[in-house]
């Protein structure tokens, strides 16, 4: 199943690569999308995003995106600090 994402979200993410503070890699990971879209939006809307880099005025997807990846961020660290407990205990 594919996952469409809107057109702001998609210039969102390519202005992000090119304000070229994060790589492909990292911006994948923020925007929960894989690498070869965010190569593949960055090469359609270059041209389009190259005079509108500044990141200040996100679209609520993309700020709503990037809030859920933290929170599951914190979610994955929590319970792998959990299972570590549950191992010491164990011994």
């Amino acid at each position: 199943m594919s996952i469409r994402y809107s057109e702001d979200f998609k210039k969102e993410v390519v202005k992000a690569y090119m304000a070229g503070d994060r790589s492909i890699h990292q911006l994948a990971v923020e925007f929960n999308v894989a690498k070869s879209s965010v190569s593949k939006w960055a090469n359609e809307y270059r041209e389009e995003c190259l005079y509108t880099t500044d990141t200040t005025s996100e679209s609520n997807d993309a700020k709503e995106i990037r809030r859920l990846n933290q929170l599951l961020n914190e979610k994955d660290a929590k319970r792998e600090y959990h299972k570590r407990l549950e191992h010491i205990f164990e011994l």
